[in-house]
């Protein structure tokens, strides 16, 4: 399991936890899965075994790299770097756009805590470079030794550039997001190493911040401009049980958006502008007092629809999903809001480039610039999966379980390339002019590749969850993953369960279950909204009643259970608010697109595919292939596609006068696809398009 941490105070008995909130579920009883991926192994030769090695051997070595190069890898020896004099701000007073600097110290953290996930795992001990990632790893927390002040502050930038903008500008200088991340990594560094160094460090440096910030009346009443460290130090409650953690994350998550009496009735962030003698703002605002983009244009309770940044907001209601009561309510509200009428097929969240989030519009979707945005950024798709997981452990849901698998499969996994050498920060869903869908080396601000790696190497703490209640384990499945759980009982003893699955290609997996004489087993697996002809093995086994989305089984200590179903190609249409009467090609949880790579001729007559549809009849045949060794289905259609027909007399412009010709001609042409997540690997300089104009069969020529 991991060093355990010695609490700043004595820990709180049960009773006295309850009076500090009633309603909280103590949040050891819903571990996190930074706290019990190390508990599962992932099968190497499996699916997502073999995309783990790629991560564990090639992109973890990448990032330090690029890291290095960047120059936040040296960040925290506190010399003067180049890249300082972008955008170089004085006294915390905000600048249009935030120099990329600013975020050093949270990529770092990630990196760190990414390292630290694979370290503790097998893949990860294999890796050629494990004993440079710990020698980095070691020099990086000796640098942050020395780097932080007496007070507990660790930050680079306000540190080396701004000294005088120290906290004085939570809206937007992130020093709360770093704080957060950093916070996280030094977590994952204790359960790796038991070394209390980097766990020390931040301790001391939420100290700070927990006397600075605050409820109190000599607190300033601040919270973080982009939330993260919310959900960091309620992690922390959950391994030192330290009330003042949690009070802390607490009042982080319910503060934002209040307008407090003693700050003459103003929110914090137009109170905080005011003191620092600061009358601009963001480019993402439209005023001073406009918080839709932080999210404190409300308090969590009033805010009816989701909207700004998407990171952010998912960020916070991540936190908000870690705790009880009325914030947990409040999340699953703007949660079901993302879901239902602001998320692409793909599980990317966001359609508004300029502000990286969420328009006010409903079903607002546009899939590339030339329709009017698309963002769908890795990290928010990221952070849509850890709601996903903090709502599971309340309670199962299958649109949850099938909302966190569709992320992952698609947009999470798409953020790299196969080969773990190049990233994408947003993940459109077409090309169009002069765009290709080629992937970075690295960004400026790169906080979506180290965030992609740390999901990774803690993946097996989102492939289920599992706890005792007397002589009865009860095991939650969310993902269908291979690998083996070792399951520690209150008698001593220890059970196992083990996974093989076929996912995602297949729908066939078997479960083996075994614990000592005396137990049984309550198992719930997932039957997935795709799952056509589902069927369980032994044909005898009694089903229990179950929510929807999943099957529940009471099974005996020792016991081996199969699944199966169909995973047909489906073809997916969005929501008639969204003007767009298009296609998407699934199957299973996985959604297709088509590439220049594979469609040479076709798109080399229809750059970017525009006026390509697919006849609504279309089947496709299901092809095995591998990318990058990587083994996976690809789709050719068995119809040809069709052609927008352009005739009839012009008017103005390019618009025309149509009548009742048939509107599409047929190709000679089959459309070829490959996984969303597996675009963009065997060519450079390619094209693609994900969802195609819908085509009636009287409508073709």
């Amino acid at each position: 399991m991991g060093a355990s941490i010695s609490s700043p105070i004595l820990p709180l008995e049960q009773r006295e936890i309850e009076e500090l909130d009633s309603s909280y579920s103590r949040p050891f009883e819903r571990p996190h899965p930074q706290e019990t991926f190390n508990q599962t192994v992932i099968d190497g030769d499996s699916f997502y075994g073999k995309i783990r090695t790629v991560y564990s051997e090639r992109v973890l070595k990448t990032q330090l790299e690029q890291l290095r190069k960047q120059g936040s890898y040296d960040a925290f020896k506190l010399g003067w770097h180049p890249k300082y004099d972008i955008q170089k701000l004085h006294g915390g007073k905000c600048t249009i756009y935030s120099p990329p600097t600013l975020f050093w110290d949270s990529d770092v953290g990630k990196w760190i805590e990414a390292a630290c996930y694979f370290l503790s795992s097998t893949d990860g001990k294999r890796s050629p470079h494990a004993k440079e990632f710990i020698s980095a790893i070691d020099e990086l927390i000796t640098m942050m030794t020395k780097a932080q002040q007496s007070d507990g502050y660790l930050g680079t930038y306000f540190t080396v550039v701004d000294k005088a903008g120290k906290l004085k500008n939570l809206r937007d200088m992130h020093e709360m997001y770093n704080c957060g991340h950093l916070l996280e990594a030094a977590l994952a560094h204790h359960l790796w190493s038991g070394d209390r160094r980097f766990l020390n460090i931040t301790l001391k440096y939420i100290d700070l911040l927990m006397k600075t910030f605050g409820p109190g009346k000599n607190q300033r009443h601040g919270y973080p401009g982009h939330p993260e460290l919310e959900l960091a130090v309620l992690r922390l409650y959950s391994r030192t049980r330290d009330p003042r953690h949690y009070a802390f994350g607490r009042y982080l998550v319910a503060a934002r958006g209040k307008r407090e009496a003693s700050l003459g009735g103003k929110p914090y962030f137009v109170w905080e502008a005011e003191q620092r003698k600061d009358p601009f703002f963001h480019a993402s605002m439209d005023s001073i007092e406009d918080g839709r983009y932080h999210q404190w244009h409300a308090p969590l309770h009033e805010q009816e629809t989701i909207l700004g940044h998407s990171v952010r907001a998912l960020y916070l209601i991540t936190a908000a999903a870690d705790l009880d009561g009325q914030l947990l309510e409040d999340a699953k509200r703007l949660w079901n809001d993302c879901v239902d009428n602001k998320m692409y097929p793909t599980g990317g969240i966001g359609s508004i480039p300029d502000i990286e989030g969420f328009s006010e519009i409903p079903h607002f979707l546009p899939n590339g610039h030339d329709e009017g945005g698309c963002y769908a950024e890795t990290c928010a798709s990221i952070a849509c999966m850890m709601t996903c997981e903090r709502f599971l452990t309340h309670e199962l849901s299958g649109k949850v379980r099938d909302v966190m698998e569709r992320c992952l499969l698609n947009n999470v996994l798409g953020g790299a390339s196969l080969d773990g050498k190049q990233f994408y920060y947003a993940n459109r869903l077409s090309t169009c002019g002069d765009e290709n869908a080629d992937r970075s080396d690295w960004f400026d601000i790169c906080c979506c590749p180290p965030n992609l790696t740390r999901t990774m190497g803690l993946l097996g703490g989102y492939m289920w969850s599992v706890k005792t209640k007397g002589q009865t384990i009860h095991l939650d499945v969310y993902l269908y993953i291979s690998g083996k759980r070792t399951v520690e009982l209150p008698s001593g003893g220890a059970a196992a369960v083990e996974m093989e699955t076929e996912m995602p290609w297949h729908g066939r997996t078997t479960l083996q279950l075994q614990a000592p004489k005396g137990y049984d087993w309550v198992v719930q697996i997932p039957k997935p909204e795709y799952a056509v002809n589902f069927n369980l093995s032994p044909a005898s086994l009694v089903q229990q009643n179950a929510v929807e989305g999943y099957i529940s089984l009471s099974l005996p200590a020792q016991s081996v259970i199969s699944v199966t179903f169909d995973m047909p190609v489906r073809l997916l249409a969005p929501h008639p608010a969204t003007h767009q009467d298009t296609l998407a090609i699934a199957r299973g949880p996985i959604i297709y697109t088509a590439e220049s790579y594979d469609n040479t001729k076709l798109e080399g007559q229809h750059r970017h595919f525009e006026g390509i549809g697919l006849l609504e009849t279309t089947t496709f045949e299901e092809v095995p292939m591998e990318i990058e060794n990587i083994p996976m289905i690809t789709l050719i259609s068995q119809q040809n596609v069709c052609a927008k027909k352009v005739s009839g007399k012009k008017e103005i412009g390019s618009m025309t006068v149509i009548g009742g010709e048939k509107k599409w001609i047929e190709k000679d042409a089959k459309l070829r696809l490959v996984p969303f997540f597996a675009r963009s690997n065997r060519d450079q300089g390619g094209r693609l398009r994900t969802m195609f104009p819908r085509v009636a069969v009287s409508d073709v020529q």
